[in-house]
C-alpha cells in the first residue's frame, strides 16, 4: 500500500465506517518457518486440492471452490517474492523479475500473460546486500539506498568482512583492522555528519561503507555526501539492518558484498494475466472479473506482507478457477510502481478500451492481506467511502464462510483508485488498524500500520496464513462467485405457483451436487461453471427433473414440479357391474399423465384379461398408476357375479294359513345346499293392497322346519306357513349366497 506520509505510520487521510459488522481477531502465527511443501498436481512446494469424494452427494460450486482455497500456497508465493527476490523497488530488476514470476505462475494455469512495460519512472540508486557465510535474517538479498556521491559498481561488486565504527567521528570508533573492510557505521540525520563519517572511513582504508539507523525503526535512507566518493560504495541502510549486522558481527565475522546501481529512467513493469471465456477466445465480449495487487515494495522493504501477500492470494484464486470452465474473463493484474503514486495501474487502465471497460464486473485489489499484527481487521475500502458492487460482493461472501469481521470505509492510496477512476466498480482489501469517523463518506479517518510496514522487516514474519486464509475465503469467493455463471432456478408446480422450500441439486458432468432451497418466491440463485447440467427439485415429496441445460452465461431457467396424479379411465368393471357366474368379461381401463407421463399402470388383472367370474359374491378391481415424477393415483370398483337365476313361483301367490308352500328356483345347476345367504329365507307381514311392512321379518326357520333340496335341475324349499296368520299377507325373501334376493308375497287364508 502507498503511504502518503512516508515517515510516520500513522496517517490521518482515511475514512472508515464502523459497527458494520463484529470483527474478529485472530493468532499471531508466524509464517517464517512454516509453508506446505507438498508435491502434486497445483507444482512443487504447492498444496494440492484433496480428491472429490463423489459417494456423497457435491456442495454447491461457491462452498466447493472455497474448501480449495489454500493460504499454504500464498505462503509459499509470499515466500519466493520477498526472499527468493527480496525487495522490489519500482524500475528495478527485481520489479521485473517479480512480475516474471508472476507470469510464469499464471502461464502454468493457462493463462495467457502479457507484460508490460510503462514509463519512464525516476531514477533509482539502489544497492544489493547479500553475504558468503551467513543467513541474513529477512532473507539472502537485503536491499539499501546507493548514495549518488558515491560509486556504482555496475556488474560487479565489493566484497568484504564488516566491522562496525560507531558514528565514525573519531579515530577511536574505528577498529584496528578498518583497512580492506567494509565499514558500518551509525547513520546521521545531519549532513556535515555523515559526511565526517565517511571522510574517516575512507581514510581507514574501508572498500565500503553501510550508514544505517541505529536506532527507532526507519527504513533505509537516502542521502548525498559534502564529499564525493568514487572510489567506493557509500549505501544507508535502516533500523533493522544496523542491529541484524551487529547481531552478527557478535557472533563472529561476517561477510557481505555489496553491489550498488543507478537505473535511469527505467521503465515501469506490469504483469497481465487473461483467461478468456470459453464462448469468447479473442476477448472481446465477456465480462471481465479482475483480481490485483502490486508487484514493487518501497526501498529496503522484502514487502511480504506489502504486498507480496497480495499476489499471493490473487495466484491461489487463479490456480483454483483455472480448474473451472468459465463464461467470464479472469484477469490478474500485477502492477508496478503502486508505491511511487499507482503508477502502473493507471498505465494499466490508460490501455483499456471504452468497450473494455464497460466489460468489467468489477476488480478486487488485494493489498496487504495477512498480516499476524493483532489490531488489524479486514477492510474493504472504496475512494468515496461507499459500498459499491465488489463491497457488496464481499459482504455476500463472508455470509456465506460465516465471517463477520468485513467493514467497509474510505481509502484510495492504492490500485483501485485507478479503476475507480475510470468508472469500473473496484475496492481494496486490507487487513488494516482503521480509525473509522462517524461517517466514512464525509470525513477522514485515521490507520495504524504494523511496525513492518515499509520497513526491511516485512518479512515472513509478518504473514499470517490463517488471516491469508480469511482473505482467501471472503474476497477470493466473491471472485469466484461472480467468475461462474448466475443461476436463477425457478420451482413450479404444475398448476404455475412457485415453491418453496425446494431442495435443489445439479449434476453438470462431475457427480450431483446440492445447490440450494428454493426462497419464499419459489427462485434459487445459484452460480455454475460453464457446464451441460441436470437439475433436480423435490417438492411434497415429489421429484422433477429438467435435463440437458446449456449454461454458457448468466441465465434463468424454470423446472416445473409435477404435484398432479395421474388419471385413471375404468371401463370394465364399472362399480357395481353384475355378471353371471362364469361370464367371460374382460378388463378394460387406461392410465394418462400429461406432464410426466406414465410410469406404472396395474390393476387386479391386466386390461384385456378375463375378469374373475368363477366364484359368485362381491369382488373389488383395483388399478394403481404412477408417474414419472412420484405421484400415485388409486381407483377401487366393487362387482358382483351372480347365480343365473330362474324363478319358478310368480311375484304373488295365494296360499292357506298353516300349509306348506314349495318355493322353486334354478341357479344353472346343482351348486349344493349352502346357496342361501345365512339367516335367510325370511318372511314378513305386509298389507295385502300395498305390500307395506308391518311387522318384523323373521326367519323361516321359526315357526317351521323348512328345508332346501335340489332335484331335477331346480332347487326347491319348502316353506311352512302358520295357522296364526290366517287372513294375512306375508312377503318372502330368499336371499343367496350370490348377494341377490329373490321376493314373493302370498295371500294366506
Amino acid at each position: 500500500m502507498r503511504s502518503s506520509l512516508e515517515r510516520h505510520r500513522r496517517l490521518r487521510r482515511l475514512t472508515v465506517a464502523g459497527g458494520l459488522a463484529v470483527a474478529l481477531a485472530f493468532g499471531t502465527m508466524s509464517a517464517a518457518a512454516g509453508g506446505a511443501q507438498a508435491q502434486g498436481p497445483s507444482g512443487p512446494g504447492l498444496t494440492a486440492d484433496a480428491p472429490v469424494v463423489t459417494s456423497a452427494l457435491l456442495p454447491d460450486y461457491d462452498s466447493e471452490i472455497v474448501a480449495k482455497f489454500d493460504s499454504a500456497n500464498s505462503v509459499e508465493h509470499i515466500r519466493h517474492l520477498a526472499v527468493d527476490i527480496g525487495p522490489r523497488l519500482n524500475g528495478t530488476p527485481q520489479e521485473r523479475e517479480g512480475a516474471e514470476y508472476i507470469g510464469g505462475i499464471l502461464k502454468s494455469y493457462g493463462f495467457e500473460v502479457t507484460y508490460q512495460e510503462w514509463g519512464p519512472v525516476s531514477t533509482k540508486q539502489v544497492a544489493k546486500v547479500t553475504s558468503s557465510n551467513a543467513d541474513l535474517p529477512g532473507g539472502p538479498n537485503w536491499q539499501m539506498a546507493a548514495s549518488a556521491s558515491a560509486k556504482f559498481t555496475g556488474n560487479g561488486s565489493v566484497e568484504g568482512q564488516v566491522v562496525y565504527a560507531k558514528t565514525g567521528q573519531s579515530a577511536a570508533d574505528f577498529p584496528e583492522d578498518t583497512k580492506g573492510k567494509i565499514v558500518l557505521m551509525d547513520y546521521s540525520t545531519t549532513a556535515t555528519v555523515r559526511n565526517t563519517a565517511v571522510v574517516n572511513a575512507v581514510g581507514r582504508g574501508a572498500i565500503a561503507v553501510i550508514l544505517a539507523y541505529a536506532t527507532g525503526n526507519s527504513a533505509p535512507p537516502s542521502f548525498t555526501l559534502t564529499t564525493p566518493q568514487p572510489g567506493l560504495p557509500v549505501v544507508g541502510g535502516g533500523t533493522a539492518h544496523n542491529t541484524w549486522i551487529r547481531d552478527l558481527l557478535a557472533k563472529g565475522p561476517l561477510t557481505l558484498k555489496i553491489a550498488t546501481n543507478e537505473y535511469v529512467t527505467p521503465m515501469g513493469n506490469n504483469v497481465i494475466g487473461i483467461r478468456h471465456a470459453v464462448g469468447d477466445p479473442t476477448g472481446t465480449t465477456a465480462p471481465i472479473v479482475m483480481v490485483g495487487a502490486h508487484i514493487d515494495t518501497v526501498l529496503g522493504a522484502p514487502g511480504a506482507h506489502d504486498d507480496a501477500s497480495g499476489n499471493g492470494v490473487s495466484l491461489e484464486v487463479a490456480r483454483v478457477l483455472s480448474q473451472y470452465p468459465l463464461d467470464k474473463e479472469l484477469r490478474i493484474g500485477g502492477f508496478g510502481g503502486e508505491e511511487g503514486g499507482l503508477l502502473g495501474a493507471k498505465a494499466y487502465v490508460k490501455t483499456l478500451t471504452d468497450v473494455e471497460k464497460a466489460r468489467f464486473v468489477g476488480e478486487w485489489q488485494m493489498d496487504m492481506v495477512g498480516t499476524p499484527y493483532e489490531p488489524a481487521r479486514l477492510w474493504a475500502l472504496t475512494p468515496n467511502g461507499q459500498s459499491n458492487y465488489v463491497v457488496q460482493e464481499a459482504y455476500n461472501a463472508a455470509a456465506r464462510v460465516g465471517f463477520e469481521g468485513l467493514r467497509n470505509c474510505r481509502l484510495g492510496q492504492s490500485d483501485h483508485q485507478a479503476f475507480y477512476d475510470v468508472g469500473i466498480p473496484s475496492s481494496l482489501f486490507i487487513w488494516l488498524d482503521y480509525r473509522p469517523p462517524a461517517v466514512c463518506s464525509s470525513s477522514n479517518g485515521s490507520y495504524v500500520t504494523e511496525p513492518q510496514y515499509h520497513r526491511p522487516t516485512d518479512t515472513m514474519d509478518n504473514i499470517s496464513p490463517e488471516r491469508l486464509q480469511v482473505t482467501l475465503d471472503v474476497v477470493g469467493g466473491a471472485v469466484a462467485h461472480n467468475a461462474l455463471n448466475a443461476v436463477t432456478v425457478s420451482a413450479l408446480s404444475d398448476a404455475g405457483k412457485p415453491l418453496a422450500g425446494a431442495p435443489v441439486q445439479a449434476d453438470c458432468g462431475n457427480g450431483l451436487r446440492n445447490v440450494g432451497t428454493t426462497g419464499a418466491d419459489g427462485r434459487l440463485k445459484t452460480v455454475l461453471p460453464h457446464a451441460t447440467c441436470d437439475f433436480t427439485v423435490t417438492a411434497e415429496g415429489t421429484v422433477a427433473t429438467e435435463r440437458g441445460v446449456s449454461i454458457s452465461g448468466d441465465r434463468a431457467l424454470a423446472v416445473t414440479v409435477d404435484l398432479t396424479k395421474p388419471t385413471i379411465s375404468l371401463t370394465a368393471p364399472t362399480d357395481g357391474a353384475v355378471y353371471t357366474l362364469g361370464a367371460a368379461v374382460a378388463a378394460s381401463y387406461r392410465c394418462q399423465d400429461n406432464l410426466s407421463g406414465v410410469a406404472t399402470c396395474t390393476g387386479t388383472v391386466p386390461d384385456g384379461k378375463p375378469l374373475a367370474t368363477s366364484t359368485v359374491g362381491f369382488h373389488k378391481f383395483t388399478v394403481d398408476a404412477t408417474d414419472h415424477a412420484g405421484n400415485a393415483a388409486g381407483q377401487t370398483v366393487t362387482y358382483q357375479v351372480v347365480y343365473p337365476w330362474h324363478a319358478y313361483f310368480p311375484e304373488a301367490l295365494d296360499g292357506k294359513a298353516g300349509s306348506a308352500v314349495p318355493i322353486k328356483f334354478s341357479l344353472g345347476g346343482d351348486h349344493g345346499t349352502g346357496v342361501i345367504a345365512p339367516g335367510y329365507p325370511m318372511s314378513q307381514p305386509v298389507t295385502c293392497d300395498a305390500g307395506k311392512p308391518t311387522g318384523p321379518a323373521e326367519s323361516t326357520s321359526n315357526p317351521g322346519n323348512s328345508k332346501l333340496s335340489y332335484g331335477g335341475g331346480q332347487y326347491n324349499y319348502v316353506w311352512k306357513t302358520d295357522k296364526s296368520w290366517s287372513n294375512t299377507c306375508r312377503q318372502f325373501q330368499l336371499k343367496l349366497d350370490d348377494g341377490s334376493s329373490h321376493f314373493t308375497t302370498i295371500k294366506l287364508k
